[in-house]
């Protein structure tokens, strides 16, 4: 099996050859799949990431969610607890480049992370049985830890493989949407 840090390499550079326009075509499919599983739509709190290094792009899938009145929430670096929490997203315009030039909001109101019905993430490389490689940071592994949220990879269908090496603390996908399916784990 490849090592993960020669899978992150790897994905990471083809996805950073995406064009934009392929990554908003793609995107477009893979938010029409996302909010058409039933889950989805029986929910109303739901976390979600502000896409950086051509990952699937989540904005038309915020501005959904939002218009049927979700709550929406995505990471957030706090000086205050020297590291990453949940903060309510309120807008577009209420946000600022955080560290590693990701998006975040201006005003940062932790959340506890047990409130997320359905935590929608992104990865480099997901395996066909759901387990997810992101940075090798472990954000969204710390933050989603204790949460019961059915958790949702989205991927363009390049970065979904046979199997991935798994550590104990991975999260592991109940669903991966692409461009061309919905895998279910």
């Amino acid at each position: 099996m490849i090592a993960k840090q020669n899978l992150r390499k790897t994905f990471l550079k083809k996805r950073l050859n995406l064009s934009t326009a392929v990554v908003l075509k793609k995107s477009l499919k893979i938010a029409n799949l996302l909010l058409k599983i039933p889950e989805i739509r029986a929910q109303s709190n739901f976390s979600l990431y502000l896409p950086i290094k051509n990952e699937v792009e989540t904005n038309l899938i915020i501005d959904a969610l939002i218009l049927r009145t979700a709550t929406i929430l995505v990471p957030a670096y706090s000086d205050k607890v020297k590291g990453y929490v949940f903060s309510k997203f309120g807008n577009w315009q209420s946000l600022e480049k955080g560290p590693r030039g990701i998006l975040q909001p201006i005003v940062i109101e932790p959340v506890d992370p047990s409130i997320i019905d359905i935590a929608i993430l992104p990865g480099l490389v997901f395996s066909k049985t759901g387990i997810r490689l992101g940075y090798g940071k472990g954000v969204f592994d710390r933050l989603l830890a204790k949460s019961k949220a059915v958790r949702i990879g989205l991927a363009y269908d390049f970065q979904v493989v046979g199997e991935i090496p798994q550590e104990e603390h991975d999260l592991v996908m109940d669903f991966v949407v692409t461009e061309k399916k919905i895998v279910i784990i």
